[in-house]
This record gives C-alpha cells, structure tokens and sequence, in this order.
C-alpha cells in the first residue's frame, strides 16, 4: 500500500471554486487514449478534457499524485495524506489554496485517480480499507456528495492494488480494481443514468489493471500477469472482447511496471518496464501490432513508472522515475523520431522524488510535470511552448515549501535545482483550437 502522502496540509473550510473510449487485440484495429484533447484535436472539436497517465508496478511503496484537466489553462492536481484526499487547482491565473492544499474526502487507503468527462467536471475515486470504491466529484459549483465526503460504489476490491478509472465521453465512467483473493479484474461503470454493479471481468492480475480510451464508445483495459506479460481487453462499440489478449514479452523479459497511453483515434501505446532489460514500447498504429522497441538500454538508469502525455497526434512526452537515484528523467517523440535518441534521456539532476511523475497537457505545445520530492514539497514544472518554467534547472515549489510562487511571476524561493544537460525544446507553431 502506497505510504502516506506528507506534504503541508491545512484544514480548510469549503472552497468555492470560480465557474469559468473502449480498445483491440494482437493483430485487429482499434486504440487508445491519454486525453480526450488528443482525439479532439484530431476531428477538430473542442478540447475537453485530459487524464495524466502514469505507470503502476514495482515499487508501490512509491507515493501517487493524480493530475487532470478539463480544458484550456485549468489544472487540477489530487494527493494522499493521513486517508485524506487533497487537492489544489490553477484556475487560469492562480494557484488555489495558496501555499497549501485542501483536504477533500476522508477515509482513503491509498491514492486516488482523478478523470473528467467534460469542462468544470472531476470525478475522483478511491479505495478504502475495506476494499468499497470511494466517488467523489466536482459538478461545476460544488462538491458531492459534500466536500469532506466521499460516496460509496461497489465492495470487493484489493485495497492493496491500485484502482483505474476510464471515461469514454459525457456521462460515462468505467472503474477497474483487482479482486483480493482470485486475482481477477473488477469492472463497474456508470451508463449516464445509474451504476451497474460491480462485476467480475476475468484476468490474473499481478500489476495494474490500467484503462484508456482513444475516442467515444471505445474502452482498453491492460494488467501485467503473474509472467509478467502485458494482457488487454477491450470494448468496440458494441461489446467486450470475449477474451484477455496476451503480448509475448521481448526475449521473455518479465515486466514489473505497466503505462499505456494514446494520441489519436485507433492508436495504442503500452510502455512496459523491467529491471535488467530496460523500458519497452509497444503500439497498434490502426492496421497492426509494432514489434517491441527498446527505449533504454539495461546499462542505463533503470527507470521505475513512467508519466506519459500527448499535446498532439504523434507526439508524446515521457517522464521517467529512476529506480535507483529517484530522479526524473525526460524524451520526447517529435513525430519522426525519439529525442535525444531512442535509448536516451535528458537527465535531470538534483531533486530526488518520492513520486511518480504525473505529467499532464491541457492543450498543443504545453506540458506540466508534478512531483512529491523526498523532502515532501510538491514540485512543478511546465514547458509553455517556448520554454521551461519556471526554469530548466528549477522546480516551482506548490506545496510543502516555506516559499511559494502561487501569482505565476516565477519568482517562488525555491532552491532546489537540477543541473540537466537539457536546454530547451525547440518551439513548434500550432494553431489552437477550442
């Protein structure tokens, strides 16, 4: 079970906050999701929504953050401290609550995920002690079911495993956990109308389960088995997928940590990690599986879970978790090719995290980036499309600091710095369109 989440919290009355898809199987066509700007972006409809994607496995000592946004300049990013859900937003021009972050739903055994189905809408769910699968959301000018309160959905889940939770578009949730005695999935969801219950979804879950969705009505759902492989099943439209698909791992590596993500409409990521053998990649490109690619070496820094995010079609942004030194390290694909390499990294030295990055994008040429580092402030960091902020060797102090950049001028005291090779991504024109 994930430890505690220890950053400064401050009880906090109530605070009003301003107003301002289903997946394939080895060998068929279908995809996977990251965000629904990614798959508005390509049909050229409003952004909507994004989810940060991140990696479950080895290590789930590790602490967990969970990033969403519902739109254009809005960020909201959920912890875990003492059973407690805590949250702090970036409502366009500032940081809210200043300096701190509030305390939202009690009674959690581990951290929370956070989805949103549509603008000015969050839905956070959870696991107690006892396994029942906790809800809370924010329905543009309040939460429910109150503010310290979370309400109860479906009792049978391992409350040592994480839960994932999916949305395909407007009024549709998917939640997935692990049973605690046969290893099966979990399956619940909200129709728009009512919560189905909570059912079995087969499986032998040994990490994970993870879910995405690369458009409407289209859902995917991956576990690491007790081998170590990759399994998904997936919904088309109209039905599940009558079995689990399993992906042959390369030369029989057993994998420990499990990310997928996705761009666009019919496209699938799977990054897959595994101590000696380095971070692996795997995508459905529409027509057909891609063989493993190797992303680095067994000589490097083994990474631990890795952050995923897309501001566009063909673009991602990896932040990876070191296992050992508990550095985040960063690559990028342009659209033609991985940067610095396919192996490389652009190392970023000098905070130590207790983390898994959370990255996120609201919309093209921006990316933000949180982490807990080991001294408990929660840290951040943002490309705006021209350059890092508040720098490439500093880290924006959120939460946890004695000093603070809530204003957005830069200007936030904190000394922690990382001395990375990397100088700036170069600026890319894109046009916006929401």
């Amino acid at each position: 079970m994930a430890p505690l989440l220890k950053i400064f919290i401050q009880w906090l009355p109530s605070l009003q906050r301003p107003s301002s898809l289903r997946s394939p199987s080895h060998g068929e066509s279908i995809q996977v999701q990251s965000s629904f700007s990614e798959v508005s972006q390509q049909q050229q409809q409003p952004i909507v929504a994004t989810q940060d994607v991140r990696g479950k496995g080895y290590g789930a000592e590790t602490q967990q953050l969970s990033s969403v946004s519902w739109g254009k300049d809005h960020l909201d990013i959920f912890g875990y401290s003492e059973g407690n859900l805590t949250h702090k937003y970036w409502d366009g021009h500032q940081w809210n609550p200043a300096g701190t972050m509030e305390t939202l739903g009690q009674g959690l055994a581990s951290a929370a995920v956070a989805i949103s189905w549509g603008a000015d809408r969050l839905d956070v769910f959870g696991l107690n002690e006892q396994g029942t699968i906790l809800h809370q959301y924010w329905d543009s000018t309040a939460w429910q079911p109150s503010h310290t309160e979370f309400e109860e959905l479906g009792k049978g889940c391992d409350p040592e495993f994480d839960i994932a939770a999916g949305t395909w578009g407007p009024g549709h949730l998917d939640i997935f956990c692990r049973h605690p005695q046969d290893d099966q999935v979990l399956h619940q969801y909200y129709d728009g109308h009512q919560w189905s219950k909570l059912d079995f979804f087969g499986g032998d879950v040994s990490i994970g389960p993870e879910v995405v969705s690369w458009g409407e009505n289209h859902l995917a759902v991956f576990f690491l088995d007790n081998n170590g492989e990759v399994n998904q099943r997936y919904w088309d439209g109209s039905q599940w997928s009558n079995e689990w698909d399993t992906f042959t791992n390369p030369k029989e590596y057993h994998f420990d940590t499990l990310t997928v993500s996705s761009w666009g409409k019919n496209r699938l990521d799977v990054f897959a990690a595994e101590r000696t053998s380095g971070l692996w990649h795997l995508y459905w490109d529409g027509y057909q599986w891609a063989e493993w690619e190797c992303l680095s070496g067994s000589d490097d820094e083994p990474v631990d879970h890795v952050g995923v995010a897309s501001w566009s079609a063909n673009h991602f942004d990896l932040v990876a978790l070191g296992r050992d030194d508990k550095q985040y390290r960063y690559k990028y694909y342009d659209g033609a090719s991985w940067q610095p390499s396919v192996s490389g990294w652009y190392e970023r030295p000098g905070v130590s995290f207790d983390s898994v990055p959370s990255v996120i994008s609201w919309g093209p040429n921006r990316l933000d980036i949180f982490g807990v580092s080991l001294d408990d402030k929660l840290l951040h960091q943002a490309w705006t499309g021209y350059d890092w902020y508040p720098g490439v060797e500093i880290w924006e102090t959120l939460s946890g600091g004695d000093d603070d950049d809530d204003d957005g001028d830069g200007d936030d005291g904190n000394d922690d710095e990382a001395e990375g090779s990397y100088d700036g991504r170069p600026s890319i024109e894109v046009e916006l369109r929401y």
